[in-house]
């Protein structure tokens, strides 16, 4: 398996940051050469351009040239990569899986825009690594030196990507190594399920009783403080007739994605060590496909959900769960906030063509409060939970303790 870490690159002179921004232009010029000669032979041909030949069409442009070698062909890799996933989308659309108007051709970068270097192999000397050029590039602008990590020293290294950032405003680099997996020793027979949510980021119940909720309200009120300080400076800009993102701005959106991309690791590394603890072998989280497009909860309310990106929890999850050895598995799960895990409800499939009517034996009578037909009280988030798991049709959540869903603990992201 792969990790990664990121880090962004500072301490740059201004010679070294504009040869970074030029190269990072160039690429971007590679790849929209490239892209074009296999758009071409599409419209021409109605076939698709191998990587093969569209290298050797290539090759000789001015682009190709100045770039280091590695670094151009991995570009042009990125292209074909593209087009591949554009043929494959047809094939998915003629079994029904896509609109066909919903697939189109990859488009072209903007003239003034960057595209990342990924470099399969670079040279590291007294804990640096130098950014790979072509000579001729290299004469003119000197070379660039970029630290690497003391952690990842003696590591395998897979490739790595230097990403210009906000219109190349400042960069970012990803370094990618091989790890082997480290598998524990788990459970199968035991699971665990969650319910993604807002100010209970991931509320968990586990096959083995216990129950715990992930805070959120702190990953709330960073994106609170984002959206009030970045309303002010979008007022300036309307006042003095500003279009583009302005420096300042930028800063903000850089440090609150840094800061929910923290608070989303250290999350998901909470919930795995719970696993890990309690020998889980199987971890559930439900899913509802179209739930931030087409929510109506409140203008505020759908703010405040629609910026928790549950989506990079679930890829988070998924890669830890590789990790450890832990079978990963994602669930629909309409109608589990409603039916009673308690009483045992049936728990249909939503059908938007066909919807239909269900009743269930408890209800929910307030924030966070669930009440079973025999008027026992429950986490409304962690009957909600149970049913996940329960839709999921694994064998341990056939039944249930009421004090598994009346008082999970509290679990907060320090």
């Amino acid at each position: 398996m792969y990790l990664t870490q990121k880090n962004q690159i500072r301490g740059l002179s201004k010679k070294q940051y504009l040869a970074l921004k030029t190269l990072c232009r160039l690429s971007k010029n590679l790849y929209n050469v490239g892209l074009y000669s296999v758009r071409q032979f599409f419209f021409t041909e109605r076939g698709y351009l191998r990587y093969e030949s569209n290298y050797h069409g290539v090759k000789s442009n001015d682009n190709y040239r100045l770039l280091n070698t590695d670094v151009a062909q991995q570009t042009l890799k990125v292209v074909d990569r593209s087009f591949k996933s554009f043929f494959k989308l047809i094939e998915k659309a003629k079994l029904g899986a896509y609109q066909f108007n919903q697939i189109s051709l990859p488009k072209y970068l903007p003239k003034e825009g960057y595209f990342p270097l990924i470099m399969p192999r670079v040279k590291i000397k007294n804990g640096f690594f130098r950014v790979p050029m072509s000579r001729e590039f290299k004469a003119e602008h000197g070379e660039i030196w970029i630290p690497f990590p003391d952690r990842l020293q003696g590591k395998k290294l897979k490739e790595v990507r230097l990403k210009p950032k906000h219109h190349a405003r400042w960069f970012e680099v990803e370094f990618i190594i091989e790890q082997p997996a480290e598998p524990q020793d788990l459970e199968t027979g035991q699971g665990i399920s969650i319910d993604l949510g807002l100010n209970n980021l991931a509320t968990c119940t586990m096959t083995t009783g216990a129950s715990f909720v992930v805070d959120g309200k702190r990953l709330k009120s960073i994106n609170q403080w984002y959206n009030k300080i970045n309303s002010k400076l979008q007022s300036t800009k309307d006042k003095l007739g500003i279009k583009a993102l302005t420096n300042r701005q930028s800063r903000l959106l850089k440090t609150r994605n840094n800061q929910v991309r923290d608070y989303l690791n250290k999350a998901a590394r909470l919930i795995i060590n719970q696993c890990i603890a309690n020998k889980i072998g199987v971890l559930i989280v439900g899913v509802n496909p179209g739930w931030k497009q087409e929510i109506n909860i409140g203008k505020r309310n759908n703010q405040n959900f629609v910026q928790i990106p549950h989506y990079n929890l679930r890829q988070k999850l998924q890669a830890l769960c590789q990790r450890y050895g832990i079978q990963y598995r994602e669930q629909e799960e309409s109608y589990t906030s409603k039916a009673s895990s308690l009483d045992g409800d049936q728990i249909p499939v939503y059908n938007a063509d066909n919807p239909a009517k269900h009743t269930f034996s408890g209800k929910r009578v307030k924030r966070g409060l669930y009440r079973s037909k025999d008027g026992h009280l429950i986490n409304a988030d962690c009957n909600g939970a149970w049913n996940i798991g329960r839709k999921s049709k694994h064998d341990g959540f056939t039944g249930v303790s009421r004090g598994c869903l009346a008082q999970p603990a509290k679990l907060y992201v320090l």
